[in-house]
């Protein structure tokens, strides 16, 4: 085994610290955890994009909606992370390639910073855009207009990359179930 197999090997076991990989499951914290995040990031994802066409008269509530749906999950992504490491964790998936054991963990990670930043651009994009002013007094006449948002161009610019880091997540989850003939997914059932 060459030294960087050895180190990448190691740092893929970090995980295995805290008790876990003693059960064949997460926990059913965590597994309610993502299966509802998953649903709230299906409908804040098309959410944000139909809104960004609208004037800011006509998504008032959609914001409200879509501000209280991300909170929701930004506060689930903290209680997830705090499980994650306070609660067993079954083995990790051996996929016979570090280079994609190391891709899995990565992308296992940038999930979590993904969301927490998402949550906190958004909360930011709500405070400095004017609109818990505008929600608070039900006048769109507060929103500052798209351009002058910048926190709202990073809010946009995270939740595509977590878009696409969903995409890659699942067809790695359906590669590995063909390629091992098994249902990883039991694991987060």
């Amino acid at each position: 085994m060459s030294i960087i197999d050895s180190t990448i090997n190691k740092t893929l076991r970090l995980n295995d610290m805290n008790g876990s990989g003693t059960t064949g499951k997460y926990s059913r914290g965590i597994v309610t955890i993502h299966w509802m995040s998953a649903f709230l990031i299906f409908i804040l994802f098309p959410l944000g994009k139909y809104m960004s066409g609208l004037d800011p008269i006509e998504k008032l509530g959609l914001i409200k909606f879509h501000g209280i749906l991300g909170l929701i999950i930004f506060l689930l992504t903290i209680a997830r992370s705090v499980l994650f490491f306070t609660t067993k964790r079954p083995e990790k998936l051996n996929t016979g390639s570090w280079f994609n054991d190391l891709i899995a963990m990565v992308i296992h990670r940038a999930f979590y910073i993904l969301l927490l930043l998402i949550g906190v651009s958004g909360i930011v994009t709500l405070v400095l855009g004017g609109y818990l002013d505008a929600i608070s007094i039900e006048s769109t006449n507060l929103i500052l207009p798209r351009d002058e948002i910048s926190p709202l161009l990073i809010h946009n610019m995270l939740a595509v990359l977590l878009i696409a880091l969903l995409a890659v997540h699942v067809a790695g989850v359906i590669r590995f179930n063909i390629k091992h003939k098994t249902n990883a997914i039991k694991r987060m059932t």
